[in-house]
């Protein structure tokens, strides 16, 4: 199979995924980087733990699946509860934009787990040349989505 069709599926499941949880970019951005700074520090050494505890794979890399794992868990766990949008707009706009951050946070342990060329390769390339501005933008956007969340009003009872 394609390393591209394996990166559409896997952009296409998180953008439904978000899509139908309705929940806001913001939050949901915000722990993908989060994610992904985990993954950053301790895929390393939890890729040996897990491999002490049974699970053992040669193709993916056992590290690819745990920087994978890594990246996406905070944010799959928010998907159960949080802010959420009301518009069809703003979810189909919220749900690409995780999709996009997603991909592109993801692109090292991707490569490392499939095998690109022709087309494939082509489109890695392009992600990888603006990889930096769509993790900024999404960021940003990410930002500005969780400043638009209203808290609700507690208001004073009075002294009892």
């Amino acid at each position: 199979m394609s390393a591209l069709l394996v990166v559409g599926a896997l952009a296409a499941a998180l953008f439904f995924a978000v899509f139908l949880s309705k929940r806001r970019f913001g939050v949901l951005g915000l722990s993908l980087a989060a994610g992904s700074l985990l993954s950053e520090y301790w895929v390393g050494d939890l890729t040996p733990w897990v491999a002490e505890n049974g699970i053992t794979v040669d193709r993916p890399p056992l590290e690819s699946i745990v920087a994978v794992v890594l990246t996406l868990l905070p944010s799959l766990f928010l998907l159960i509860s949080g802010p959420s949008y009301k518009n069809k707009i703003q979810r189909i706009v919220g749900a690409a934009a995780y999709a996009l951050l997603a991909v592109a946070l993801l692109l090292s342990p991707l490569h490392d787990a499939l095998i690109f060329k022709g087309a494939s390769i082509d489109a890695y390339e392009l992600l990888v040349l603006y990889q930096v501005p769509i993790i900024s933008v999404c960021l940003i956007l990410a930002v500005f989505d969780l400043m638009a969340v209203r808290s609700p009003k507690h208001h004073s009872r009075g002294k009892h």
